[in-house]
């Protein structure tokens, strides 16, 4: 039996909703076990809300956004690979953990260059002195940053790790 075009349409529309959903699993379990997501995530925060005290253009914000967005990204995808490799080689094997390094190393980086671009963006003196007088006109803005502090770090320790593979060093199994 032959559909109709609405029925085929909102199968198509469906598979878009799904799509997002498995984008958005994939990003909850990041978030639920990996603790670097959660720094990155911290620290993408940070940036945003000291970035309020900086003439910063539409421009500067989009590179702001896409820095963050690569670092993030480099995460999820680190995660993505670390996991299959723990899946189909749950034993030492030298080129897991290669594997499972060279996706770290391409989130450190991703994490290095956006530092680079933040102290490109945010190094001004005269800046960090405005930064500091505005926390320190009351005794209630240091409270709230202090707050937003423990809140963040919180936030970043109570990552339920998971369970991983591939770490052990067995001697004769290196490749130099």
């Amino acid at each position: 039996m032959k559909r109709s075009g609405s029925d085929a349409d909102m199968d198509k529309l469906t598979g878009v909703f799904r799509s997002f959903y498995c984008a958005g699993r994939g990003i909850a379990f990041c978030l639920r076990h990996e603790r670097h997501m959660r720094v990155h995530l911290a620290a993408t925060a940070y940036v945003m809300y000291f970035s309020t005290f900086y003439d910063l253009t539409g421009s500067d914000y989009a590179i702001l956004v896409l820095t963050c967005a690569a670092v993030i990204s480099a995460e999820i995808f680190n995660t993505a690979i670390e996991v299959v490799i723990d899946k189909v080689s749950p034993r030492y094997n030298v080129f897991a953990m290669i594997g499972k390094d060279l996706a770290a190393g391409a989130v450190l980086i991703s994490a290095v260059g956006s530092i680079a671009v933040g102290v490109f963006m945010f190094w001004d003196i005269g800046k960090f002195v405005e930064i500091i007088e505005f926390f320190t006109a009351d005794l209630v803005r240091p409270l709230i940053l202090l707050a937003a502090t423990a809140l963040a770090v919180w936030f970043v320790m109570s990552a339920k790790p998971r369970k991983t593979g591939n770490r052990r060093i067995k001697k004769g199994n290196d490749i130099k």
